[in-house]
């Protein structure tokens, strides 16, 4: 019996799905700016990339809205009220070859002034940004987490600031 050649294609046969679901913060401040964290240079998943002000995966038992809060106060000592936005599913490479990240991503939003006081176990510093600043970094190739450059490009992160 001849198997189709199609069933051991290189692109299949190599690949490994990642599954992950996370909860995602953007947190603004009143003049409409989001705040971006840049990740740990020795995180282990894209280390020095802009990502979302925070975020991580949601642990067994637990629900997205507490996740979300606690990755919150875990990542860069905010505690605030936050407010669902979207859930989006994402299906992109990962950080290294073979491996494709897939994920349910539960996006929140909340509105701080800072001061922030970020872990710097997992994130360098976290800075506000123009929105359209967000764009510019996309277009220059600076180093942004495939999640949030999906939720850019998805037009979440623009519904989210409510512009």
């Amino acid at each position: 019996m001849r198997i189709p050649k199609s069933r051991f294609d290189s692109s299949w046969a190599h690949t490994m799905i990642e599954y992950k679901k996370s909860s995602v913060i953007l947190v603004f401040n009143n003049a409409g700016k989001i705040a971006l964290q840049l990740r740990s240079s020795v995180d282990d998943l894209f280390p020095s990339y802009w990502d979302f002000s925070a975020g991580g995966g949601v642990d067994d038992g637990e629900n997205e809205e507490v996740s979300a809060k606690r990755e919150l106060k875990e990542e860069i000592g905010v505690v605030a009220d936050i407010e669902f936005v979207a859930k989006k599913h994402y299906k992109y490479p990962a950080w290294k070859p073979g491996v494709t990240r897939e994920t349910d991503l539960f996006i929140y939003k909340a509105f701080h002034e800072g001061p922030f006081n970020p872990d710097l176990t997992e994130v360098e510093k976290v800075q506000f940004f123009e929105l359209d600043t967000i764009q510019e970094m996309i277009d220059a190739g600076e180093k942004l987490h495939p999640e949030l450059v999906l939720s850019w490009k998805d037009g979440v992160i623009r519904q989210a600031a409510g512009s």
